[in-house]
């Protein structure tokens, strides 16, 4: 297949495929990718473009990179949901093609590393599913990429001022994308440059080297500062207090949401490695690989000291992670690249692609096991096709000769994007009722344009509604009996967004002006007119 087409267009060929398939099949996701999509929308609706808002309040989670790519989707396109949804993908995709040339520097010897690295990294189940969602951390990610590029390229190519430039760029936009989170990410490889560099080391300009990491580190917060200066002062305090102290000492307070043991990310490794775990070629390199290639040490100066820096905070997440996948792909794609046996090479996808071909049989017949071991009644409605386009891909590629080690690893990338893409739609096929807002954010839509005003109540409001509905009023937040009562009796002409569970669906559904199925609960808009005059409700509804 390589003889068809080079390595660089079939990465573009496949994300492009991963990417169109989730646009078409998925909704904006609930809660994260509604809520950013949300603050987008205030700040094009406002024209307020310095001081992120949410639901009518300041929002200051998150830095405002991705909001303002977001709004120029917009202006370049029309307001829509499939712009601001090939943000993410589309950092996913430089990220990737940054990767081979970040494999071409480290091991100039070994060519077929430079092909292997983008093709493996794409393979990886972890990151083409984090490749579709519209998150921040594949921005992070690839502004670390970026500043590793440049910290390569100073080590081998030479101190000047336009890469020193290039890394405060790639830390200013880390910053940018999610705070000065980068800075750990990049600071432990430049600091360990004396270890990596091996034979470059040798009458190196090591005074230039770390003043020129701290140029770049203050060209990064001069960057930073450049919007947080002003979105400070116009935000107000309590603003300006989170945006300064909340990226950083606040990050690790709120961590304490997430608590896991220090062993969580070890133990988790090796889904991070899927599908590689079942590749021999992987195993076999591993015991050839010697922490004396320079290349290897660079990666383990990349990922190693970040690694155990968040296995020791006890708020651990995945999607942390995200910035050292590309270093993980480049060892696994160096390892690889260690087994030069062309006929092994031949059928090094087989066992991969035939653990995707059970799979595939197994997503086939999970209707007729729905109703033979009864889990879920939707499970029944799961369309066989979809197992099917999975398994007949499978026993092709399984059949299928690689002429060489690319071309398997290319197999294996080709098998690993068909399973996600096979199972998001079977998934999406029954379920994207329960994760689609845009019918119900609608009804609230409408309701706000007959001057009606909106409560919700119990959960916090996510902004879930706002986007999807084009929302140009604040959802009043109420979270007590209390002030649910007293707000229904002054706004008898409103609403309130509640949620119920299975026990009161008989109860409340006849007198709810709408109502659907939200994820694994239920939503519902109770006229305020009916609650007042009916207070016992209440026992009905979710907090």
């Amino acid at each position: 297949m390589l003889q068809l087409l080079p390595v660089k267009l079939w990465i573009f060929l496949l994300w492009a495929l991963l990417i169109s398939v989730s646009l078409i099949f998925r909704p904006l996701f609930p809660i994260d990718e509604t809520r950013y999509a949300a603050v987008a929308w205030e700040m094009w609706f406002s024209h307020d473009y310095l001081v992120p808002h949410l639901n009518g309040e300041t929002y200051s989670h998150k830095p405002p990179l991705l909001f303002w790519l977001m709004t120029a989707s917009w202006w370049l396109f029309g307001v829509n949901d499939w712009s601001l949804r090939l943000i993410a993908p589309l950092f996913s995709l430089a990220t990737l093609y940054l990767s081979a040339l970040i494999a071409r520097n480290l091991w100039p010897d070994r060519k077929q590393v430079e092909d292997l690295a983008p093709l493996v990294l794409l393979s990886l189940f972890f990151w083409n599913i984090y490749s579709t969602l519209t998150m921040f951390d594949m921005m992070l990610a690839f502004f670390v990429v970026l500043g590793i590029y440049s910290l390569q390229r100073l080590a081998y190519a030479g101190l000047t001022f336009r890469r020193w430039l290039l890394l405060g760029v790639a830390i200013g936009g880390g910053v940018f994308s999610k705070g000065p989170v980068i800075l750990l990410h990049l600071l432990p490889v430049a600091l360990l440059a004396p270890w990596w560099m091996g034979k470059q080391k040798i009458n190196f300009r090591w005074r230039q080297w770390y003043l020129g990491l701290g140029l770049s580190i203050v060209i990064g917060a001069v960057i930073a500062l450049s919007w947080a200066i002003p979105a400070g002062i116009a935000g107000g305090q309590a603003y300006r207090n989170a945006i300064f102290l909340g990226q950083t000492s606040g990050r690790l307070v709120e961590s304490f949401a997430h608590r896991l043991p220090w062993w969580w990310y070890l133990e988790t490794l090796p889904l991070l490695l899927l599908p590689w775990v079942l590749f021999g070629p992987f195993w076999s390199g591993l015991r050839k690989v010697s922490s004396q290639d320079a290349g290897i040490r660079f990666c383990l100066a990349w990922g190693l000291p970040v690694f155990i820096a968040f296995s020791l905070v006890s708020g651990k997440r995945l999607h942390y992670l995200m910035p050292l996948v590309p270093g993980l792909a480049l060892l696994l794609a160096r390892t690889i690249d260690e087994i030069q046996d062309l006929h092994r090479s031949k059928r090094a996808h087989v066992i991969i692609v035939a653990v995707l071909a059970i799979l595939g049989i197994v997503l086939g017949l999970f209707p007729w096991l729905n109703q033979i071991f009864q889990w879920r009644p939707e499970f029944s409605l799961l369309s066989p096709v979809w197992g099917e386009i999975l398994l007949g891909v499978s026993v092709v590629l399984v059949f299928a000769k690689a002429l060489d080690l690319r071309e398997a690893v290319l197999y294996v990338c080709i098998g690993t994007i068909t399973a996600v893409l096979m199972i998001s739609c079977g998934f999406f096929s029954i379920k994207a009722d329960r994760y689609d807002t845009s019918i119900v954010a609608g009804k609230i839509a409408a309701l706000m344009k007959e001057s009606r005003d909106i409560a919700l109540f119990g959960v916090n409001y996510h902004g879930q509604y706002h986007f999807t509905g084009r929302l140009e009023r604040p959802i009043t937040e109420i979270s007590d009996s209390n002030a649910l009562h007293s707000w229904a009796a002054s706004h008898q002409n409103g609403y309130v967004i509640v949620t119920y569970g299975e026990s009161s669906k008989a109860a409340l559904e006849p007198i709810l002006a709408y109502h659907y199925p939200f994820r694994g609960q239920n939503v519902g808009l109770l006229s305020a007119k009916i609650l007042a005059e009916t207070p016992d409700l209440e026992s009905m509804l979710k907090l």
